[in-house]
């Protein structure tokens, strides 16, 4: 019988502690933008019943999403999104005051393809604002997104914006009308900037699109610029209509806003931006690092004003934001912007013998309970090993404890990068350790 190979799942990674280490500093920085912008933390549940995740998807998202038949036959899916399951929580609560502001930062699962910096199970933040219907909200979310990007240093980025109305109806003035139709073809305009205008132009003349038509669309998702510039002509460009005229009229109102805002100069208009979730009916956008876009969009979202009424009967319009930690982490690691994160003990507490344990142990717990990292040799080795150990952990600071020391009320502190040591008294450990490690 072959050895058993334990390995992961495809598309499924571990973390280890240096990752993890950049991780919890990401997720502080999150929260704390958060915070300052009023957003109140909360999470969904992980799991949802299937006919929520298929609720506006479809039964098509089966294939895109980690579903399963519980012990009672039960369909249940493991959550692709977070804005679904906080949508879900607040769409029948009458007694929360608006605009409710709510945010989330947790992992999902989607069944696809693994790609570059993209996994099956993947981390997310995620803000929402519930309740608002004018542009003032979708430039809050921006605003907040962007501030999240300059607070871990990524100062260099764009936010690249549009509206759902003005692709939507300018494919309904192409003669398309059928909502399936405008679906499949907004999600191959989403990808544009994947697979580039030849393999697009392929699969809109697959969906049955003549060559003319085909043109017009990739003129259309070619606009883009300075939101000054390109909204002073677009007016004239766009086909008349009244669903164009309500994307032009929130698009151009999402740009005041953020100039109030002070975030006008991160971004840029791009009608190629639709967003390829059906639920998106407004402004959309995406976040990129200027010198890194082969990552992705670091963090997308836009307007969704239909989504409460589906699960609840509090209509209320809704806009919101994403990110995701795998790509947001790649940018920052190529540009060296992480600091460096230390989760290893500062301190360990050498014994010379078994005599003097209980009075070391009492010296671990001092340090720590004054937010000093300490450690010691749980295994109780000999002098040696347990430096060699604590070299290992690549602590700054060794306290010796021996009979003689605990006599003299006394201990050894050693600098384990220079090797120099002196006796300081267990009176004043603490203070002493503190100066050490500055």
């Amino acid at each position: 019988m072959s050895e058993a190979q334990f390995t992961l799942p495809r598309g499924m990674k571990d973390i280890d502690p240096e990752e993890m280490s950049r991780r919890i500093w990401l997720t502080d920085k999150i929260r704390q933008e958060l915070w300052n912008y009023g957003f109140q933390m909360l999470e969904p549940s992980p799991v949802e019943n299937l006919e929520t995740l298929e609720a506006k998807s479809g039964p098509a998202v089966r294939d895109e999403i980690y579903w399963f038949k519980d012990k009672a036959e039960r369909n249940l899916g493991l959550r692709f999104d977070l804005t679904v399951g906080m949508t879900r929580m607040v769409a029948n609560r009458f007694d929360l005051p608006e605009p409710i502001k709510i945010s989330c930062i947790g992992g999902v699962w989607r069944y696809d393809e693994p790609q570059f910096a993209r996994y099956r199970y993947h981390t997310q933040w995620d803000a929402e604002i519930y309740g608002v219907a004018d542009p003032s909200a979708d430039a809050e979310i921006i605003a907040l997104g962007s501030d999240i990007l300059e607070s871990v240093g990524l100062k260099d980025h764009l936010v690249k914006i549009s509206n759902r109305k003005l692709v939507e109806g300018f494919l309904r003035g192409l003669g398309i009308q059928s909502q399936n139709d405008l679906d499949l073809l907004i999600r191959i305009v989403d990808k544009l900037g994947k697979i580039g205008s030849e393999q697009a132009e392929r699969e809109f003349t697959r969906a049955g699109l003549s060559k003319d038509k085909v043109k017009r669309i990739l003129g259309f998702a070619d606009i883009g610029g300075d939101p000054d510039k390109v909204l002073g002509e677009l007016e004239s460009k766009l086909p008349k209509g009244e669903m164009i005229h309500q994307g032009f009229k929130e698009l151009s109102g999402t740009v005041d806003m953020i100039e109030s805002l002070g975030k006008k100069e991160k971004i840029r208009i791009d009608l190629g931006i639709v967003r390829g979730i059906s639920y998106y009916d407004g402004t959309v956008f995406e976040a990129y690092d200027r010198d890194g876009e082969d990552v992705g969009a670091i963090f997308g979202g836009g307007r969704f004003d239909k989504l409460s009424k589906i699960y609840g009967k509090r209509d209320m319009p809704a806009t919101g934001v994403a990110g995701g930690f795998e790509r947001l982490m790649l940018s920052l690691e190529r540009k060296d912007l992480f600091p460096d994160i230390q989760q290893h003990p500062q301190v360990f507490v050498v014994t010379v013998n078994e005599t003097v344990w209980n009075e070391a142990v009492k010296t671990v717990q001092l340090l720590r309970s004054q937010g000093i990292r300490t450690d010691y040799d749980l295994k109780q080795r000999p002098l040696g090993k347990q430096f060699e150990y604590a070299d290992s952990l690549k602590v700054r600071v060794s306290l010796v404890l021996g009979p003689r020391e605990i006599k003299e009320g006394s201990v050894r502190l050693k600098n384990m990068k220079t090797g120099e040591e002196k006796s300081v008294k267990l009176s004043s450990v603490v203070d002493q350790t503190r100066k050490a490690l500055q």
